[in-house]
This record gives structure tokens, C-alpha cells and sequence, in this order.
């Protein structure tokens, strides 16, 4: 049961860093289109959003590699 969860788990970290990169690329888009019609302030904005969204994304990205971790490491130490 334990494996089951640390496995779902892993995978909501991996969906979830998943939809924040999905976000940021929209947002650099956008920030680009902003941009190429001059709308500096808007295009700035839409920047910041998708630096943070690709930084939530990484810090997913780092949690789901933990627990991958952390649940390779339970499986060793079952076989031991």
C-alpha cells in the first residue's frame, strides 16, 4: 500500500510540474505577442508569470524526483 501511494504521489508531482511548464510556455507566448505589438507593460507581465510558473514547475520537477528516490530506496531495503 505504501508503494502504491509513494507511486501516486510521484506521478501528481510529475502532472503537476507537467501543467506548469504547459503554463509557461503559454505565457512566453503570449509575452512575446505583447511584446511584437508593443504592449511592454503587458508583455513584461505575462514574462514574470511564466518565470515563476517554470520555477513551480522545476520545484515539482525536484519533489517527484525525491520521492522516485525515496521509493527506490524502499524497494532495496524490502529486498535486503
Amino acid at each position: 500500500m505504501t508503494d502504491q501511494h509513494l507511486n501516486d504521489k510521484v506521478i501528481n508531482f510529475r502532472r503537476m510540474a507537467a501543467e506548469y511548464f504547459q503554463k509557461a510556455a503559454w505565457n512566453q507566448l503570449l509575452a512575446l505577442d505583447n511584446y511584437r505589438e508593443n504592449n511592454f507593460e503587458v508583455a513584461e507581465r505575462f514574462a514574470q508569470l511564466s518565470f515563476e510558473d517554470q520555477m513551480n514547475a522545476v520545484e515539482y520537477a525536484e519533489l517527484a524526483d525525491a520521492e522516485s528516490e525515496l521509493l527506490l530506496d524502499l524497494e532495496l531495503l524490502e529486498e535486503s
